[in-house]
């Protein structure tokens, strides 16, 4: 551990990041802070790696927590070298901004001019800035049904990645919309190669690593960990086993770097502060700029502001990673010298821990980890089995509801924990929850394929209708429906919109259903609702301006709008449609 403040000079930080002082006393108290969140969070097996955390210019805490190879008991501290995932994406695009800058490239050019066997359909439309603010509609070779789970393994070329996905179908037209991609920063190291005549590691290495004299960064050719390097691993309710190998040439330019926290730091604040990796300050500005208008997305990193404590509209850039065995983070407030890097060798789920520390760094309340609810219910389930178990999951969730985390999430994990070995055990986990909790998505889509898997095909879908009706329109469940070659309701694809509350007050009245029945249309804190007489209230969910689907099924209530006002309100089911008119327009 770390618990003295340090100076951040060592690391390259210039008086532009010195936002001011505070005394040693509140420094030692924030660093003490810090410190004490950080391990609640490797306490509660939510945190296994190292971080570095600069408040105000100066680095308020740095170390690290657990093992970097839980089979020969190695330590994680600041030196260990982690995969960083796709945090790898804004290292390519700053070597493509700097292959600009040396003429070899120019970001607007059509990918055509690089790779000349591009199919033409798309070779002329889709262009560098396309694929580097993920707006060129090509789909991710990791999201092909299977990719992940049974080719990762298997060495690649760019060129047969990069093929995987050239000739699919775009979603969009390039320009038009956001779609995270890697297949589009595959594509970009393997242009980076083809304009250098270098690997991509080797320009990567030219260009950016080492004017930036970042040792402790590089590509990571290793199917297992060298010396120095943290073991990936994933973990259970029971502990931590080795995560499933991956090829390096899988990842490539769009995830195949590793690094530590301290260059991690350097990187950002040399790159985002001070600019100096390029030549022109208009490169880091466009680097940083979101490739939409509405969007929160530039050049391998998400920009947005986000409001912290008591200050409005702080600037933020930063982006996560997620690789087999390991997650990173990298968060930078570039007007208050302030960063937060983490990284983990365990998968972690790294967001609400660089939440809270970014709380912190603002003096603002941070949320504590709560422990698992599904490592308290696994010894319940295996003595008493599932019934004992989910009853004692709605006891305390009802009556502790602060004591655990009672998350979907941790449902999932307790089924998973199940699913080889006894997957009746898994389904019957995940049935009872629903039962209960119909709405998430993710545990209807693991029940589907647990169905699916027990040779229950209708079940399967039975389970993707359900979730549709509680999040229409979602394409991961519109997709795993057309895998089961099951055609969904048309009312279930449209998505949800966002009206304004004066858009939805067009609506706010009461309807005649017959003589002595009404529909009573009300607006509830930003929430249409309806109901008849003498019943419950329930939801309408917005799919388009007139249009709204009734929350948990496959009912839409369509208003006519007649001079500004709703003169009508139709129910359609299926085939049926029933008109009720307006009560005293």
């Amino acid at each position: 551990m770390y618990p003295r403040r340090k100076s951040f000079w060592r690391y390259g930080l210039a008086a532009a990041l010195v936002a001011g002082f505070a005394s040693a006393a509140e420094a030692q108290s924030r660093a003490e802070r810090a410190e004490g969140y950080l391990r609640s969070f490797h306490d509660l097996r939510l945190f296994n790696g190292a971080a570095l955390i600069v408040d105000e210019g100066e680095v308020l805490f740095e170390g690290g927590f657990g093992r970097s190879d839980f089979a020969e008991g190695g330590a994680n501290d600041p030196s260990t070298r982690f995969r960083i995932a796709s945090l790898t994406k804004q290292f390519t695009a700053a070597l493509i901004l700097r292959l600009e800058e040396e003429g070899l490239l120019r970001v607007e050019d059509p990918v055509g001019r690089y790779v000349e066997e591009y199919p033409p359909e798309f070779a002329e439309r889709i262009t560098l800035h396309h694929l580097l603010t993920h707006t060129s509609g090509l789909p991710s070779y990791t999201n092909l049904p299977g990719f992940m789970d049974w080719e990762a393994a298997t060495p690649f070329s760019p060129d047969e990645i990069v093929a995987l996905t050239w000739e699919a179908p775009l979603s969009f037209e390039p320009g038009t919309d956001f779609e995270y991609s890697n297949s589009g920063y595959v594509l970009l190291g393997w242009i980076a190669e083809r304009v250098t005549g270098l690997s991509y590691e080797g320009a990567l290495r030219t260009y950016v690593l080492d004017p930036l004299e970042l040792r402790d960064t590089g590509y990571d050719h290793a199917l297992w960990p060298p010396e120095g390097h943290a073991g990936g691993h994933t973990r259970n309710l029971v502990g931590y086993r080795p995560a499933r190998l991956i090829d390096p040439s899988v990842p490539y330019s769009a995830g195949m770097l590793y690094s530590t926290v301290g260059d991690l730091a350097r990187w950002a604040t040399n790159l985002f502060v001070e600019g100096g990796l390029f030549r022109d300050p208009e490169t880091l500005a466009r680097m940083t700029t979101p490739g939409l208008e509405s969007g929160a997305y530039g050049y391998g990193v998400g920009v947005r502001t986000r409001d912290i404590g008591q200050d409005r509209g702080v600037r933020a850039i930063e982006h996560s990673g997620g690789i087999f065995g390991f997650s990173a983070w990298l968060r930078v407030f570039p007007d208050h010298g302030r960063l937060i890097v983490l990284l983990d060798n365990t998968s972690s789920d790294l967001g609400p821990l660089v939440d809270g520390l970014t709380n912190l760094l603002w003096g603002a309340e941070a949320v504590r980890p709560k422990p698992s609810i599904a490592e308290r219910l696994l010894p319940v389930v295996e003595a008493g089995g599932v019934e004992a178990a989910m009853s004692r999951y709605d006891n305390w969730r009802r009556t502790r509801p602060e004591d655990y985390d009672y998350s979907p999430g941790q449902i999932l994990r307790l089924a998973g924990h199940f699913r080889e070995r006894e997957p009746g055990t898994a389904i019957a986990i995940l049935e009872a929850y629903a039962a209960g909790t119909p709405e998430p998505p993710a545990i209807r889509f693991a029940l589907s394929e647990l169905h699916e898997e027990a040779g229950a095909p209708d079940a399967a879908s039975d389970h993707i209708r359900e979730a549709l009706t509680y999040n229409p329109g979602m394409p991961r469940l519109l997709g795993r429906l057309s895998d089961l070659g099951v055609e969904p309701d048309p009312a279930l694809r449209l998505p949800i919109v966002r009206l304004e509350p004066e858009n939805l007050s067009l609506f706010v009245g009461e309807y005649r259903i017959d003589p002595a029945t009404t529909l009573t249309v009300t607006l509830e804190e930003g929430v249409l609702m309806a109901a008849r007489t003498g019943e419950a209230a329930f939801r309408l969910l917005p799919q388009s301006p007139t249009t709204f689907l009734l929350r948990g099924s496959a009912v839409q209530f369509v208003f006519e709008v007649v001079d500004g006002v709703a003169a009508a309100v139709s129910v359609v089911e299926a085939d049926q449609r029933l008109a009720f008119p307006r009560i005293g327009r």
